[in-house]
């Protein structure tokens, strides 16, 4: 077994460009490209706080399940992609959602829902945005 141990890399034509051979050796992948370049694990109930993050800047409680995350390194658009998650952290019936609302190249809002109906505070929210960085 082979180990490398580095604290920078850097791609030889182009500093951000480093190519991944995927299985088969038949693909490559952009490293930097698949990163993600956010994301948050954080309680909606009661004092609403992040238990961990990278790339958030702070977290704001903006009423009823409504949740404005600032980002630290902005993106270079509002295109970027968000993916999240909402949970309970306990079988208590019914079904809970992340709703993904307003995003800058700033900040992501989102809000949390019970049963897809009503706003709701919830205990498990967490979303990571994917895109280039500015």
């Amino acid at each position: 077994m082979s180990e490398i141990k580095t604290d920078k890399l850097t791609g030889v034509g182009t500093a951000g460009v480093i190519l991944v051979t995927g299985e088969g050796n038949s693909t490559t992948t952009n490293l930097q490209q698949g990163l993600a370049k956010s994301w948050i694990n954080f309680n909606g109930t009661g004092t609403v706080a992040i238990r961990d993050s990278f790339n958030i800047a702070s977290l704001t409680d903006a009423g009823t399940g409504l949740y404005n995350c600032a980002i630290s390194s902005d993106f270079t658009n509002a295109n970027f992609s968000t993916t999240g998650a909402a949970g309970e952290n306990a079988d208590n019936g019914g079904n809970r959602m992340l709703g993904l609302r307003a995003k800058s190249t700033g900040s992501q809002n989102c809000r949390g829902f019970a049963d897809g109906i009503s706003a709701q505070d919830l205990p498990e929210l967490c979303f990571h945005c994917m895109g280039d960085l500015a």
